[in-house]
């Protein structure tokens, strides 16, 4: 893979908005007067509004990204982009997808695009990226395509604050609040902050409600792993501690054993995960549409695998890989740990 497509220009703050502050008051003879005078570097809302006023500035992923008119056409690149911009109530600007490798689209979506075809499920090459005629392009990263080239065809390229090009430029943890933030900031770029709201506030509420659930479980009284595999090479990966896999595993009241790892994703196997012995091993299924079925036994069948105190015990947990991704999927995600762990009933 290429390095980050983003040059950076300072530290990620994650789901940070960086609008510049001009006032966007005027009367009738301010539109008259300067309709042809709009300052050239970038406007926000007037204090009190909650409407976008365009050009605006972004932080995306430590760079400033201005966002020149109202993006009408969107190129998602994976499925996190899917599921943030239908929270952010932007999903009916998608008219193409990329990059969702096979896997189906979240549970629940609100207004799911499923009208939008996937140009490509790999990394879309710059020919398939100018070929969605999108205006912006929102997703995880882009590796196929250069920023020069992307930005010679005048796309402008939101990056998912808690992916950042798979976290080659993340120097912060993401957790829910970033998600949160993250969608926050979709909202001010599509300028949809009102349902956006709405969403995230429906979002905290049952995230409050889950993370309570977990009972008299504190984190550090029983350890847990997060691990997936890539389908055409069954190669084992975990989750360390710079994703929300790890703020989901703390809300369930687990440790990660992996999460002293300065990164989202890292190569794993059998032997490190005999090392740490886990009480419970998340599997998370789906990442290329494989089943749970088909997971778990490339996961028994590696050897050693038998010995782990989690299988010995029955308490493997299956979530679907796109319920462990920084989107608001992850909700469903700390849901069904906690229902596999038997922190939830039914």
């Amino acid at each position: 893979m290429s390095p980050a497509t983003l040059r950076r220009r300072g530290p990620a703050v994650l789901g940070a908005l960086a609008l510049t502050t001009l006032a966007a008051c005027s009367t009738d003879a301010d539109a008259s007067a300067g309709s042809d005078s709009t300052d050239a570097a970038s406007a926000s809302a007037a204090p009190g509004s909650t409407a976008t006023e365009y050009p605006l500035t972004v932080q995306n992923c430590g760079e400033e990204l201005e966002i020149t008119t109202a993006p009408q056409a969107v190129l998602t690149v994976g499925t996190s982009a899917v599921a943030l911009l239908d929270a952010a109530g932007a999903s009916d600007r998608i008219v193409a997808r990329a990059g969702e490798f096979g896997a189906e689209l979240p549970a629940d979506l609100a207004d799911p695009p499923t009208e939008a075809p996937v140009l490509d499920p790999f990394d879309p090459t710059i020919e398939v990226i100018v070929g969605a005629e999108a205006d912006i392009i929102v997703g995880y990263g882009l590796f196929n395509a250069a920023v020069e080239d992307v930005e010679a065809a005048g796309l402008t390229n939101v990056v998912i604050d808690g992916e950042c090009s798979h976290d080659a430029a993340l120097t912060e943890k993401t957790d829910f609040e970033a998600v949160f933030d993250d969608v926050e900031r979709l909202a001010t770029v599509f300028d949809t902050q009102e349902q956006a709201a709405q969403n995230v506030e429906a979002l905290r509420a049952e995230l409050d409600d889950l993370t309570a659930s977990a009972g008299e479980r504190t984190v550090a009284d029983e350890t847990a792993a997060v691990v997936y595999y890539f389908s055409d090479e069954a190669t084992m990966s975990a989750r360390g501690g710079q994703g929300i896999a790890d703020d989901v595993l703390a809300r369930a009241g687990f440790e990660n054993v992996y999460g002293d790892e300065p990164s989202v994703y890292l190569e794993a196997n059998v032997e490190t995960l005999l090392d740490a012995d886990p009480d419970v091993v998340v599997l998370a299924y789906g990442l290329y549409g494989e089943s749970y079925d088909d997971a778990l036994a490339t996961f028994l069948g590696e050897p050693g695998a038998e010995d782990l105190s989690a299988v010995q015990e029955n308490r493997v947990v299956g979530v679907p890989a796109a319920d462990l991704a920084p989107d608001p999927g992850a909700v469903r995600g700390l849901e069904a740990v906690l229902e596999g762990t038997g922190a939830l009933e039914g």
